[in-house]
C-alpha cells in the first residue's frame, strides 16, 4: 500500500512527522493509519494535512489522494 502520505512519511524525519501531526491537529499515530491504509482522512482532516505538509520542503500531499486513498484489505 503506497501513497502520498505515506511517501511524505518515508521522505520526512521523524521530527517532521511529529511537527506534522501538530500541525494538522492530529497524533501521529492516526498519521500513521492514513499512511498505512488502516483509515482514510476526513474530507476536513484532509485539507489540515495539505495545509500542514505546505511547510516542508517536501512535496505536498493533496488532500483529495486521502479522502480517496484506496484502503488495505483485510484476510478476513
Amino acid at each position: 500500500m503506497s501513497n502520498e502520505l505515506l511517501r511524505w512519511r518515508k521522505e520526512a524525519s521523524q521530527d517532521d512527522w511529529k511537527l506534522l501531526a501538530q500541525l494538522a491537529g492530529t497524533s501521529v499515530g492516526y498519521l500513521n493509519l492514513i499512511a498505512y491504509g488502516n483509515r482514510r482522512a476526513s474530507p476536513r482532516k484532509a485539507e489540515d494535512i495539505e495545509e500542514a505538509t505546505k511547510h516542508f520542503k517536501y512535496e505536498t500531499v493533496k488532500k483529495e489522494a486521502l479522502v480517496f486513498a484506496q484502503l488495505k484489505t483485510s484476510a478476513a
